[in-house]
């Protein structure tokens, strides 16, 4: 129990002194990524709740331009933080964290692929495109929930 006590003192410890900027710069650029590419994926669902074929072209500029960079910025960067701060290798929950990162950058990438090389007029293809989406946004929004409890 002491141990347990002492690590989670020594957690925030490391996490509200002594910061060194460069940990603070990868902090910043974490959180920034998360937002946008959790804003992007519910704007792209609420996008495609309206059902109009027609923007499908925002829909791809939208995922090609924020949520695939940010979907190899945030683990890279959940990495790097880990690195510049060894004591967050002792917190498993990050480790948790970083494979469902992972696998949102998967079904990101998949819907993606799926939009690029498919015909979204098929309804089985949309059906999947719009599963990929769901469970990259589903992912992304337990991540925030996990997070804001630890």
């Amino acid at each position: 129990m002491d141990y347990q006590k002492g690590l989670k003192m020594k957690f925030r410890k490391c996490w509200t002194i002594n910061m060194e900027p460069y940990y603070v710069i990868l902090k910043i650029g974490h959180l920034v990524g998360i937002a946008s590419w959790f804003g992007v994926a519910l704007a792209i669902s609420i996008i495609l709740s309206k059902k109009d074929k027609n923007d499908y072209d925002m829909i791809l500029d939208l995922s090609t331009k924020v949520e695939i960079p940010a979907s190899f910025f945030i683990p890279l960067t959940d990495v790097l933080m880990m690195i510049e701060n060894t004591d967050l290798l002792r917190m498993g929950w990050l480790h948790v964290k970083i494979i469902i990162y992972l696998f949102a950058a998967l079904f990101t990438i998949l819907s993606r692929s799926q939009l690029i090389h498919s015909d979204l007029d098929n309804v089985e293809i949309l059906n999947k495109f719009v599963f990929y989406r769901n469970m990259s946004l589903s992912l992304l929004f337990v991540i925030i929930i996990f997070v804001g409890y630890k």
